[in-house]
C-alpha cells in the first residue's frame, strides 16, 4: 500500500547506521505506520515494538510483525468446509457483489471505486463482520483480515496515492478487478509487539536499546488523508461529507502536525523514554527547524547528524525529492 512518509527507500541506510552500534536488541518504532522499518529490523533478529495512533496502520503492523507464521483461521476454514488459507482467500473472492453503505458513498456518490469493485469490497466487509459476530474468527484473525482487505482495495482505488481526493478520470489500476489477498508475516525472525496508542504511551512500556522516532514532519493529517482505510479498520458506517467523503467525526491532527506544539510533543516523548540509542528521522523541510532539533536532542547525548537523500511523496506530475536527517544520539 502506498503511504505518505514510507521509509522503504531508506531502510538500508537506517539499518546500516544503527546495526554498527547495536547489532541486536530491542527496537521501538512508536510512529510505525505500515511497519516497513520495524519489519526489516524484525527480519534481522531484533525484538521489535511498534505502534501507531491510527487503527489501520496498527492492523497492518499486527499482520506483518506480530506473528511468526500465518494464523490458522481453523474455525472458519472448518465452518466453510475448506482446506487451508488459500481456499479461504479463494472463498473471499467468490463472494457475490453486494450493495450497501460503502458502495453508495465511495462508488455511486464518489468515484473512488468502480461499482463492481465497491460491491466486492462491501461483500468482504460483511463477511468479516458476520464471522466475527458468530465467533468463527477471533480478534487476531479479524485484524489480519481487515488489514488484508485494506491492502487489497488500495490496489484498485482510483486515487493518486491518498484518499484525500479521487481522480476525475479512471486510473488504469482502478479498472482492474478487486481481489482479496492475505498479508503474510514479514519474517520468521524476532518478536513483534504492536500497540494502538500514542508514542508517549508506548515508550513508557519498557527500556529500549534503540528508539527510532519518525514523527510527522508537516501539517498533513494522516487521519484525513487516509480516512477511508481508517473507516474500514474501525468497521464503521459514519456520516461523511464533502467531495472526499471524509467522516464528520474524525481523529484530529497529531501535535507533530502543529508548528507550535511539535517541539513540546517531541520533548514529551523523549522525557518518558529510556533508551541506549536514539535515531530521530526528520525531513530537511520539516516544521521543527534543525537548530531546535539539536537543542532538544543534545541533553540526551552526543549527536551525529547523517544526511540521506529520500524519495518524497510522489505527486501526479512528478516525484518530490528531499533530504532527510538521521540524528543518532548515544545515551550515556
Amino acid at each position: 500500500m502506498r503511504y505518505i512518509g514510507s521509509k522503504i527507500s531508506t531502510i538500508n541506510n537506517i539499518y546500516e547506521l544503527v546495526s554498527r552500534q547495536i547489532p541486536i536488541g530491542s527496537f521501538c518504532d512508536p510512529f510505525g505506520g505500515l511497519g516497513s522499518v520495524a519489519s526489516h529490523f524484525k527480519s534481522m533478529g531484533y525484538d521489535v515494538w511498534s505502534g501507531d495512533i491510527l487503527k489501520f496502520p496498527f492492523l497492518f503492523q499486527k499482520a506483518r510483525l506480530k506473528y511468526e507464521k500465518p494464523l490458522s483461521f481453523k474455525k472458519i476454514i472448518n465452518k466453510l468446509n475448506l482446506n487451508n488459507l488459500t481456499d479461504l482467500e479463494t472463498f473471499m473472492n467468490s463472494l457475490p457483489p453486494k450493495n450497501g453503505w460503502f458502495v453508495r458513498e465511495y462508488s455511486e456518490n464518489r468515484q473512488y471505486f468502480t461499482n463492481y469493485n465497491a460491491k466486492k469490497i462491501q461483500s468482504c466487509r460483511r463477511a468479516i463482520a458476520f464471522w466475527s459476530a458468530k465467533g468463527w474468527i477471533n480478534g487476531e484473525e479479524k485484524a489480519v483480515m481487515l488489514a488484508s482487505l485494506i491492502n487489497s482495495l488500495d490496489k484498485v482505488a482510483n486515487t493518486a496515492g491518498t484518499y484525500y481526493a479521487f481522480l476525475k478520470k479512471w486510473h488504469r489500476k482502478a479498472l482492474n478487478q478487486f481481489r482479496f489477498q492475505f498479508i503474510m508475516p514479514a519474517s520468521l525472525n524476532g518478536k513483534g509487539h504492536c500497540f494502538n496508542e500514542t508514542a508517549e504511551e508506548l515508550v513508557k512500556r519498557r527500556d529500549f536499546d534503540i528508539l527510532y522516532l519518525d514523527p510527522p514532519y508537516n501539517q498533513r493529517s494522516y487521519g484525513h488523508y487516509y480516512h477511508l482505510p481508517e473507516t474500514i479498520a474501525l468497521e464503521g458506517t459514519p456520516v461523511v461529507h464533502g467531495q472526499s467523503g471524509i467522516p464528520i467525526k474524525i481523529n484530529t491532527k497529531s501535535k507533530f502536525n502543529n508548528k507550535i506544539e511539535s517541539k513540546q510533543a517531541l520533548l514529551d516523548v523523549l522525557n518518558n523514554a529510556k533508551f541506549k540509542l536514539l535515531v530521530f528521522h526528520y525531513a530537511d523541510n520539516g516544521i521543527i527547524p534543525s537548530k531546535n532539533i539539536e537543542e532538544i536532542l543534545s541533553p540526551f547525548g552526543k549527536i551525529n547528524d547523517f544526511i540521506i537523500d529520500c524519495k518524497g511523496y510522489r505527486t501526479k506530475i512528478s516525484p518530490i525529492k528531499t533530504r532527510h536527517h538521521l540524528y543518532i544520539v548515544k545515551n550515556g
